[in-house]
């Protein structure tokens, strides 16, 4: 037996959670020496231009493609799959994972937040990787201490019990004739 685990996350968040990690770290380069690095500062933050926007689902879609690959060890080997839908034109992204039966559904909540922090914190890494290697180790670090969190979420229940008796296990001994 299986189940689906259905997490929902929205495009339009992922994304600002890295536009804000951008900008605030150009924000502090900015006020080590505003008129120095102004000009860094407004080059390292993520912002709406296109071609960054473009970079930023890139990312997304890359962030995704990591959280499946990360989530396959958990897939139920009889029946299981993992799948995801990102499309240009909505803000939805669902994932899908089929768990075995025996998954505790109480925590599909935090896994689902884990996840988008997760993706967020990957493409943070990526937006990092050419322009602040330093900082992208660090926002690597974060992704793994996430996924951490999100292998916690993925607990097994306690197995049912059968109905039979360990007194209907016997034993008999018949003579060889």
């Amino acid at each position: 037996m299986s189940k689906t685990i259905t997490l929902s996350l929205k495009k339009s968040l992922v994304l600002e959670a890295v536009k804000a990690d951008t900008y605030q770290s150009g924000q502090v380069d900015k006020a080590s020496d505003p008129v120095k690095n102004a000009a860094l500062a407004y080059n390292e933050q993520a912002g709406d231009e296109t071609y960054q926007e473009r970079k930023l689902v890139r990312f997304l879609r890359s962030g995704l493609a990591r959280f499946a690959a990360a989530m396959n060890e958990f897939v139920d080997s009889e029946n299981g799959s993992i799948s995801y839908t990102l499309t240009d034109n909505s803000d939805a992204i669902t994932i899908k994972v089929v768990v075995s039966d025996s998954y505790n559904d109480g925590l599909a909540q935090p896994l689902s937040s884990f996840a988008e922090e997760y993706v967020s914190y990957t493409m943070d890494y990526m937006w990092w990787q050419s322009i602040k290697p330093a900082l992208a180790k660090d926002y690597f670090g974060y992704a793994q201490e996430t996924l951490t969190q999100i292998r916690l979420c993925l607990a097994k229940t306690a197995p049912t019990s059968s109905s039979s008796s360990y007194t209907d296990v016997t034993g008999t001994v018949t003579p060889n004739t």
